[in-house]
């Protein structure tokens, strides 16, 4: 189980980052200056249609380049960008500027593009960046319909369309940062037929592999901060006791995904189960009174 484990930490950690960030925009002043709510249907749309414009131009790569530096130069531009938000973040409580910021992002990016074994620490630090900056322009309903809308998708490019199985498994082989990857080393007794024909049993050694995709880390987490930043505006305890509760649920709900995943050796919509996970914790802390 330490494939599993090893996931829950990195989701974990995802979580406080986001946190730890989230605060400093708000504590800072940032996020009372960006338009929260304003996010239209309209703008709903055309972000559902850019976001699958950007998944069919993915797909044509796949299918008609082999090359690495597209790849790689996409990778870089997508990590810079998201560390940006958690170095500016962070900058808050050291006392940078955005100028070091910036550089600390690149650098972190230049880094992941020399050693790509920084796969999960520019995966997880990503994640964190892009809930973060989601939660600050999104409202509660707001936020719940994108969710609803991100997990119907991930369904059907699972189960229907299966283009998000190719997906995975080309960033995976390439060892990008779309996605926290756990494997190790377990032996399983297997049968074999023996020359005489006999069958007969036999221990194999072979590495068994866990991905876990930044969407099913960032967006369920930019719910919780979208929840954290509300009701942090009347109690900032409350606030992070509220977003305690959804993250021990959403990690309770990917626990029992990675599980059965690694039992039944198959391949999961991760983000429908963390997302009613969260929800549920969101109810919990509802009901409890920490929400108002």
């Amino acid at each position: 189980m330490r494939t599993v484990v090893k996931l829950l930490v990195l989701f974990v950690v995802a979580q406080i980052l986001g946190l730890i960030v989230a605060y400093a925009f708000i504590a800072g002043g940032a996020a009372s200056q960006i338009s929260v709510g304003q996010f239209s249907l309209e703008d709903m749309f055309f972000m559902v249609i850019g976001f699958a414009f950007a998944v069919l131009l993915l797909l044509a790569l796949i299918k008609f380049y082999r090359g690495d530096l597209l790849y790689k130069l996409m990778e870089f531009i997508v990590i810079a960008a998201a560390t940006f938000i958690v170095f500016s973040g962070i900058g808050y409580y050291v006392g940078y500027g955005i100028e070091v910021a910036a550089v600390l992002a690149i650098a972190l990016s230049s880094l992941k593009f020399i050693y790509p074994k920084m796969k999960n620490v520019t995966a997880t630090a990503s994640s964190a960046g892009v809930a973060v900056m989601f939660s600050l322009f999104l409202s509660f309903w707001e936020a719940v319909l994108f969710l609803v809308v991100m997990s119907a998708y991930d369904y059907i490019a699972v189960f229907i369309t299966k283009h998000m199985v190719t997906l995975a498994s080309e960033f995976g082989k390439r060892e990008m940062s779309f996605s926290i990857t756990s494997q190790e080393k377990v032996k399983e007794k297997v049968l074999v037929k023996t020359a005489r024909g006999k069958t007969q049993e036999k221990i194999e050694e072979r590495t068994e592999r866990l991905e876990l995709g930044t969407g099913d880390i960032a967006l369920p987490l930019a719910f919780s901060l979208v929840v954290f930043r509300q009701v942090a505006a009347t109690s900032l305890g409350a606030a992070i006791s509220t977003f305690i509760i959804m993250g021990v649920f959403s990690a309770l709900a990917l626990g029992i995904v990675l599980a059965y995943v690694k039992k039944k050796k198959l391949f999961l919509p991760a983000l429908p189960p963390i997302l009613l996970g969260t929800l549920l914790g969101y109810m919990l802390a509802y009901v409890s009174g920490m929400i108002v």
